[in-house]
């Protein structure tokens, strides 16, 4: 058994590969149904192809396989040019504003407790 993680863009993609399954879960996968359904049906018609079980709500596709005709990483090709371990950038700038923001409340809530601890005429000589 395999896990790997792949860093796509600036959020990652979930890659689980066996002989015989691949799944993959993305925030591509997750925001774009339709483009995936699509996918979906063209692999449905690949005679190696076994099952297909698309968890639309948690952003997950796994397939299973029959490993003498193709391979996983055969597989994961073919899904990755179609976009599914693509991730939207804008997750990222979310995160670095939170981020940012948050740093910014820690500071100005010790800034508040230090100047409640030493008072505010020594508070003011202290670089804040």
């Amino acid at each position: 058994m395999r896990i790997s993680f792949i860093e796509v863009y600036l959020v990652s993609a979930y890659i689980h590969k066996t002989d015989r399954r691949l799944r993959v879960r993305s925030d591509y996968i997750l925001r774009n149904p339709q483009q995936v359904e699509q996918l979906i049906d063209q692999l449905k018609q690949i005679e190696a192809i076994d099952t297909i079980s698309h968890k639309r709500f948690a952003g997950s596709v796994a397939i299973t396989f029959n490993s003498s005709e193709m391979s996983a990483d055969d597989l994961l090709e073919t899904v990755e040019s179609h976009g599914w371990l693509r991730s939207e950038q804008r997750h990222a700038f979310v995160e670095n504003a939170v981020k940012n923001g948050s740093k910014t409340l820690v500071k100005g809530i010790a800034a508040l407790a230090l100047r409640q601890l030493v008072g505010p005429t020594l508070a003011k000589a202290l670089p804040i």
